[in-house]
């Protein structure tokens, strides 16, 4: 099978450039021919995968800078649809004319609509990591309003693009439902893999720093207000209040220039007085130092939450930290609970909860045989379920059931 796939942002230096690559790789590795279509090519922080893929970068237009202010805003909203259509365009034009499916990453959805009319016996498959086009509120009443009416206007003009769509492909239950509530044909959810091997760890005995109520936490994400970093800071200060010697790590690389956050995240720091106890890394790491950062975690927490309808999705980085034999404590919210038992291999708690976390910490602290267990279970949850070659097997399979699919009129 000759299979492209299309991704407009392998730069980002998030999960969703990965499970592309990954995903090129393990379907040559099963005999297949892939091409990756992007207007860039990942750079070094991928270095790790990209190997001998066959990437065809596609000249784009530069980003669209956003200037100040309101109209601003509206203005950038508009030059960024232009580019993203202009760029779809582009690649599927570029593209060779005998591919048999089409697999489109995120918002490069657009891309199979175009290609069709040049190959309309090709399948296109959209692979939706998150769900898109659904607002998130900025809290400010003219913003909230014209961005609400924005997404709902795209969805009725992006019906041509959706229509091109022959099947979907989604992490979670929650995409799954969001997705076929608006009209999405033949979705399935195929989880995503991990490479255990890489961040592989034996897990640690926690006992001796446990009995010094020491604590070093991990948070791994790409900046911006909806990772919740305050609320890991948050708890940090309470378990330093409770007498833990509680301390973080934060990998938040700035990928979309949010200084904002990033400056509020260091005010609230100094606020508390935690310069000494919460680092944040907001320039990101290499692969191999954030390999061993999880490694040498004792506790990985994730705390992404954006309101309802959005979500923040599955999260790659929550299993890369079970590989590495490290406790997860996890927000309730996150799509990665669908598959992972509360108190076994994962500890839950509520959104936008800080002593919830506090909590959650202490008690794996307070009970290091519980910790022991836990993180044995998740390491071997991830071991056995989870691997980038079975993803692959699995949207193979869907790619060759949607191909025989008879032709819709």
């Amino acid at each position: 099978m000759k299979i492209a796939i299309v991704c407009n942002n392998l730069s980002f230096i998030t999960g969703g450039p990965r499970l592309a690559f990954e995903l090129a790789r393990h379907l040559g590795k099963l005999g297949h021919t892939v091409v990756i279509y992007a207007p860039d090519s990942g750079g070094a922080h991928f270095s790790d995968v990209l190997g001998d893929l066959d990437i065809r970068v596609v000249e784009a237009k530069p980003t669209v800078s956003r200037s100040g202010g309101f109209l601003g805003w509206i203005t950038a909203k508009i030059r960024e649809e232009r580019r993203d259509v202009e760029l779809a365009k582009t690649i599927a034009k570029t593209m060779d004319d005998d591919f048999d499916v089409v697999n489109v990453h995120d918002i490069a959805y657009r891309t199979g609509y175009f290609y069709k009319k040049r190959n309309p016996n090709a399948k296109v498959i959209w692979q939706e990591n998150i769900p898109l086009f659904v607002y998130v509120k900025r809290r400010k009443i003219f913003h909230d309003i014209v961005g609400a009416l924005y997404w709902i206007l795209k969805r009725f003009i992006d019906r041509k693009y959706y229509a091109a769509i022959d099947g979907v492909s989604v992490l979670d239950k929650l995409t799954k439902k969001l997705r076929e509530d608006r009209g999405g044909r033949n979705v399935r959810i195929i989880r995503a893999g991990i490479d255990f091997e890489k961040f592989y760890a034996p897990v640690k005995s926690f006992r001796r720093k446990a009995a010094k109520k020491e604590v070093h936490l991990l948070a791994v994400g790409a900046l911006n207000e909806a990772r919740r970093f305050d609320n890991i800071i948050e708890a940090v200060r309470l378990l330093r209040e409770w007498g833990y010697n509680a301390r973080a790590l934060i990998v938040a690389h700035n990928t979309w220039r949010q200084d904002k956050c990033r400056d509020d995240l260091m005010a609230l720091i100094k606020r508390y007085h935690l310069e000494p106890y919460v680092v944040f890394r907001f320039d990101g790491m290499p692969e191999l130092e954030l390999v061993a950062a999880f490694q040498g975690a004792d506790i990985f927490v994730q705390a992404v939450y954006a309101p309802p309808p959005s979500h923040q999705g599955w999260g790659l980085v929550n299993f890369e930290a079970m590989s590495a034999g490290v406790p997860v404590v996890l927000i309730k919210s996150s799509t990665a609970a669908e598959v992972l038992a509360d108190g076994e291999n994962v500890f839950l708690f509520e959104p936008l909860h800080p002593e919830q976390i506090a909590e959650k910490i202490k008690f794996l602290v307070d009970y290091p045989e519980i910790y022991d267990s836990a993180a044995r279970t998740g390491q071997a949850f991830v071991r056995d379920n989870l691997s980038w070659r079975k993803f692959a097997e699995e949207m193979l399979s869907f790619f060759e059931d949607i191909r025989r699919l008879p032709e819709r009129r």
